[in-house]
C-alpha cells in the first residue's frame, strides 16, 4: 500500500531506504527543498506530484522519518506505522545514531539493513490491526456518553443541588409573596374582607410565616398610595412572568437565581423608596428645571435678532505688480533649470553594529556541552515560552498564522532533544527559532542583476518589471534602481506603462530628467501590454542595456488589472519581475504577494508555454519600521520568494540589500 519509506538524518544522509514501487520524480527532495528547509515542519503532510508524504522527528538523534504513498489513498495507519518504526529504529541503533549525530566518521551502508526485516513485521501488524479496526462495527453510544448527554446529566445535578441548598428560602420567599399580596388588598378598603377570606384559607406552613413576618407588616403601614400601586403593578408583572413559558437554557440555569432579597434589604430598600417619592412631591426634576429652563431662554432667542455677519475684509493691499511677483509659475518662457544627479558607486550593504555578529562558541565549551548532555526537553517545558515567542512575533509585524505555525515548527524540533548542563530551554528555543529564520530569509536561488544584466549586454535588453498595490513607491524605487545601474555604466530607459494613474508619466519624467536617461511613452488610456513591447524593441534599436517598466498600481482583487498585469509579463521577454511592498503592512502584505503571484500564472494565456510569476521583493519604507521587521519574514514564509532590496529613504542612494543577520537580530531581541 505504501510506495517508499526512507530514514535519513537532518543533515541530508539516507541510512535506510525501502523501496517497493519506483518513485516518479524526487518527492523526498521536494519535501526537504519546500517544508522542511522552509520551517513548514509542523504540517501533517506535504502533496508532490501524485504522492503524499508524512514524517514525523527523532530529534535526540536528529532523524527524520518519512513515508511516501499514493495521493489518492486514505491509509489510517500511517501515524502509527511512523511511530512505531521511530521507536523501535532508535532502540535497536541508539549507540550508532548517537556516534553519527556527535562525529563524522565513516559509516558502512549495510549497517541499518537487518532492520528490513523487523520493519515487515511492524508493517504487517499495523496494517493488520488498522483493518480490524475497520471492519469491526462500533456499537452506538448511549445518549449518556455523548457530549450532550453528559452536559445535560451535569446541568441536571447542579441544579439539584442547588434546589437542595435553596429549598428552605424558596418557601420564605413563597410566603413572602403572598403575605405581600396581603398589604396590597389591604391597602383598597373595599376589597378589605377579600383579603381576610383569602387569608384564612390558607395552610398551616403560610400562617408559620405570616407569623414571622407580622414584625415586618407593622412596620410598613405607612407607605402611601401610590407606593402600594406600584408595588401592585410591579407584582402583577411578576405574575405574568412566571406564567410565560422560558426557554430550556434559561429554566435549567437561571432559576434558582431568581429568589428575593432578603428581609433586611428590602425593609431598607423600601424606607429609601419611600424616601425618593416624598422629595419628587416636593422638588422638580432635573429634566423639569432643565426643560423650563430652556424654554425661557427660547422665548428670550425669539424677542432677540440674530447678530449680522460682519464682511471679512484684509488689513493689507496688494497691487496687480507685487502678485505678479509673488506668482511662482513660470510665465517668462525661460528654459526649466533641472539639477542632474552625481552617480556615485554607494554601498549597498546595510550597516551591521558589533552586538549583531555571531559570537560562536569556544571549542572547549563546544566538546564540554557534547560530554554533558543530561536533561531531555519535552512538551511541558517548551510550551510557555514557544506562547511567549509567539506573542513577540506578532508585536514585530509578523503575521499570527505564519507565527504560529514557525512556532510550532521550532517545537517539533526540539521535542526530545538533550539539554546539556549549561544550557536552558529559554536559549536553546531562541537559538532554534534564530535558526529557522535565517534559513528563511537566505535566498534559495542568488539573484545578480549586475551579472545578469552583463550576460545579455549587447545581444538584447535585460528587462525588469516593477509590480504592486497603490502608493507603495514603484516609481521611486524604480528611479533608484535606475541611479545604481547608471552608477555602473550601463544605459538604462525608463518605460511608462501605468497609463491609468494621472501624472505617472510626469513623475517618471521628472525622474528620468534629473537621472539623465530617456523615458519611452505612449501617453494615457494605451495598452500597457503593448507599450512595453514597442519600448523593448526600441531599447534594443538603441543599444540600451537595461530597460525599467512601471506598471499601474492595482487592488490584488481587482481582476481586470491583473489580468492586463499577466498579459503584460507573459506576452513580452521579462527576465525578472520585482513585487514592491511596504514594511509598514502584515497580514495585508502577505494577502497582496500571494494574490499576485498566483494572478501572474491563473490569468496568463493558455497559450503560453512559459508562465512568469514574481521573481523577488522591494521592501519599501524599511527606515520608518525601527525593529518591527516581521513582514520580510511573513512575505519570504508564504511564497518563497527572496527579498532583494530594501528601500531605507526618499533619495536615490538609500537603497540596500538584505542583511539577514541584521534582521533576524532586530526580529528576536
Amino acid at each position: 500500500m505504501i510506495d517508499n519509506f526512507t530514514i535519513l538524518t537532518k543533515g541530508g544522509i539516507v541510512l535506510l531506504s525501502i523501496e517497493w514501487a519506483r518513485l516518479k520524480g524526487h518527492p523526498i527532495n521536494n519535501l526537504i527543498r519546500k517544508v522542511l528547509v522552509q520551517e513548514r515542519g509542523s504540517e501533517t503532510s506535504f502533496q508532490s506530484d501524485n504522492y503524499t508524504l508524512k514524517w514525523t522527528f527523532a530529534n535526540e538523534v536528529d532523524l527524520i522519518f518519512v513515508v511516501v504513498y499514493q495521493k489518492i489513498l486514505s491509509l489510517m495507519y500511517i501515524d502509527e506505522l511512523l511511530n512505531v518504526v521511530k521507536r523501535k529504529f532508535v532502540k535497536m541503533y541508539k549507540d550508532v545514531l548517537v556516534s553519527i549525530k556527535n562525529s563524522s566518521d565513516d559509516l558502512a551502508i549495510d549497517t541499518f539493513e537487518p532492520f528490513k526485516e523487523k520493519f515487515d513485521l511492524i508493517l504487517t501488524k499495523v496494517e493488520t490491526l488498522s483493518k480490524m479496526k475497520q471492519s469491526s462495527a462500533a456499537p452506538p453510544k448511549r445518549y449518556e456518553d455523548t457530549e450532550k448527554g453528559r452536559a445535560a446529566i451535569e446541568l441536571k445535578r447542579e441544579k439539584e443541588w442547588k434546589d437542595k441548598k435553596s429549598g428552605k428560602s424558596v418557601n420564605k420567599n413563597k410566603s413572602k409573596d403572598k403575605d405581600n399580596k396581603k398589604k396590597v388588598n389591604g391597602a383598597n378598603s373595599s376589597n378589605r374582607n377579600q383579603s381576610s377570606s383569602s387569608s384564612s384559607s390558607d395552610d398551616s406552613s403560610e400562617n408559620e410565616s405570616d407569623q414571622e413576618n407580622s414584625n415586618e407588616d407593622s412596620n410598613e403601614q405607612d407607605v402611601d398610595s401610590d407606593e402600594q400601586q406600584e408595588k401592585q403593578q410591579q407584582q402583577q408583572n411578576n405574575n405574568n412572568n412566571k406564567n410565560t413559558p422560558t426557554s430550556p437554557k434559561q429554566s435549567s440555569v437561571f432559576d434558582d437565581a431568581e429568589d428575593e432579597e432578603d428581609p433586611d434589604i428590602a425593609r431598607a430598600r423600601k424606607a429609601l423608596l419611600k424616601a425618593q417619592i416624598g422629595a419628587n412631591k416636593k422638588t422638580p426634576t432635573k429634566k423639569s428645571s432643565s426643560f423650563i429652563s430652556s424654554s425661557s431662554n427660547k422665548d428670550k432667542d425669539i424677542n432677540t435678532p440674530p447678530p449680522k455677519k460682519e464682511k471679512r475684509v484684509s488689513d493689507t493691499k496688494i497691487s496687480k505688480s507685487e502678485m505678479a511677483e509673488i506668482d511662482k509659475s513660470d510665465k517668462s518662457g525661460k528654459k526649466k533649470v533641472v539639477v542632474k544627479e552625481k552617480f556615485v558607486k554607494h554601498n549597498m550593504e546595510m550597516d551591521v553594529s558589533s552586538d549583531e555578529e555571531d559570537k560562536p562558541v569556544s571549542g572547549f565549551m563546544k566538546y564540554f556541552q557534547t560530554l554533558t548532555g543530561s536533561r531531555t526537553i519535552d512538551n511541558n517545558d517548551l510550551e510557555p515560552i514557544l506562547q511567549k515567542l509567539k506573542s513577540h512575533l506578532t508585536s514585530k509585524n509578523v503575521a499570527l498564522d505564519i507565527a504560529e505555525k514557525l512556532v510550532d515548527s521550532v517545537g517539533q524540533s526540539l521535542q526530545g532533544k538533550k539539554l546539556s548542563t549549561f544550557q536552558g530551554v529559554n536559549s536553546v528555543v531562541k537559538q532554534a527559532m534564530e535558526e529557522a529564520v535565517t534559513r528563511i530569509l537566505t535566498p534559495k536561488k542568488t539573484i545578480d542583476i549586475l551579472r545578469d544584466v552583463q550576460a545579455v549586454r549587447g545581444t538584447r535588453p535585460y528587462t525588469i518589471v516593477f509590480s504592486g498595490v497603490n502608493g507603495v513607491g514603484k516609481s521611486t524605487n524604480l528611479a533608484k534602481i535606475c541611479y545604481w545601474l547608471t552608477a555602473h555604466g550601463y544605459k538604462v530607459m525608463m518605460a511608462a506603462c501605468d497609463t491609468f494613474r494621472s501624472g505617472a508619466i510626469e513623475q517618471l519624467k521628472t525622474h528620468a530628467e534629473r537621472l539623465n536617461v530617456e523615458v519611452f511613452e505612449r501617453g494615457y488610456g494605451k495598452d500597457a501590454a503593448s507599450i512595453a513591447g514597442e519600448a523593448i524593441d526600441y531599447a534594443r534599436a538603441t543599444n540600451h542595456d537595461v530597460v525599467l517598466i512601471d506598471t499601474t498600481g492595482r487592488m490584488q482583487n481587482n481582476e481586470p488589472l491583473m489580468r492586463a498585469l499577466s498579459k503584460l509579463v507573459n506576452q513580452n521577454t521579462i527576465d525578472l519581475v520585482l513585487f514592491v511592498g511596504e514594511a509598514l503592512v502584515g497580514n495585508d502584505g502577505v494577502d497582496q504577494l500571494v494574490k499576485f503571484d498566483k494572478s501572474l500564472s491563473l490569468l496568463a494565456d493558455s497559450t503560453q508555454t512559459k508562465v512568469r510569476t514574481i521573481d523577488g521583493i522591494i521592501l519599501t519604507k524599511f527606515d520608518t519600521i525601527d525593529d518591527k521587521v516581521g513582514a520580510a519574514i511573513s512575505m519570504v514564509y508564504s511564497t518563497g520568494h527572496p527579498i532583494i532590496f530594501l528601500g531605507t529613504g526618499q533619495n536615490y542612494t538609500d537603497l540596500k540589500r538584505m542583511n539577514v543577520k541584521v534582521v533576524v537580530k532586530s526580529l528576536l531581541n
